[in-house]
């Protein structure tokens, strides 16, 4: 019987995920194995005959990264404690087979794509930029938790979170001491990457998502190359909202998809 074991040693696993990728093999990691060693606690493994699956727990769900031969088929996957979710990125004129994952249990949960937009297309703008204030953080979090889905949304944690406040990283608006809506960014090297924006419901349908955008762009323009972002495909409004501003497909794709069968 294959069983799932704990990963003891993130290094000597990062060695094996070396040689794995040497190999050729089939994945969706895409990250530097060295990110995972200080949650090694939370890892887990599971080698069959022509693959290995990294398990990696967090507070709502346990990702799934596969690392299969050539011509291997997943292999059935054990019942857990929490759902399991796989999420693959890959060029949209060769997405992934989402069909032999299906017999493996999962279900389609969502798609998205990537959007781009170069900085040297941007009209310099003249804007008052505005953040949110570190005393914010707990009701920001609280407003994210409730307009994104559990699995996907990368959420920060607090102390993330009031580090990006303090830094500002948190565009906000407001109506006097109200606050309307926020837009997170981060940036990667010289690609400034939007992570999460929310317009609560008393300030929908008055251009504020909008507005945001264009504070993001006036403020990071003159720093970055590009403006980046993932939307979901079954958003129809913002990816209006972005591509009226000019954001375009980069041929990027991240269908994910769902094990909710669990003990």
């Amino acid at each position: 019987m294959i069983r799932m074991k704990k990963i003891p040693d993130g290094k000597q696993w990062a060695e094996k995920l070396a040689r794995f990728l040497s190999e050729g093999r089939r994945t969706n990691f895409y990250s530097r194995a060295e990110a995972f060693f200080s949650e090694a606690k939370q890892l887990s493994e599971m080698e069959f005959d022509g693959g290995c699956y990294l398990f990696h727990e967090k507070e709502n769900q346990i990702d799934l990264y596969f690392f299969l031969e050539k011509e291997a088929k997943p292999e059935k996957l054990p019942a857990l404690h929490k759902p399991l979710v796989l999420e693959q990125v890959a060029a949209a004129k060769n997405p992934p087979n989402l069909a032999d994952w299906a017999t493996a249990g999962f279900e389609r949960y969502l798609q998205r794509k990537r959007l781009f937009l170069s900085a040297a297309k941007t009209a310099a703008e003249e804007r008052t930029v505005t953040f949110a204030a570190a005393e914010e953080a707990e009701e920001i979090l609280g407003r994210m938790e409730q307009a994104f889905e559990p699995y996907t949304s990368a959420l920060p944690d607090l102390e993330t979170l009031k580090k990006d406040l303090v830094e500002n990283r948190v565009i906000a608006c407001r109506e006097g001491e109200k606050l309307l809506g926020f837009l997170r960014f981060g940036r990667e090297k010289k690609v400034s990457v939007l992570w999460q924006i929310v317009v609560l419901p008393e300030g929908r349908g008055r251009g504020i998502g909008n507005g945001l955008v264009r504070d993001w762009i006036a403020w990071e323009r003159a720093d970055a190359a590009k403006f980046q972002l993932w939307v979901r495909e079954d958003n129809p409004s913002a990816l209006k909202l972005y591509e009226a501003l000019g954001f375009l497909p980069d041929g990027r794709i991240a269908p994910v998809m769902l094990k909710k069968e669990h003990i």
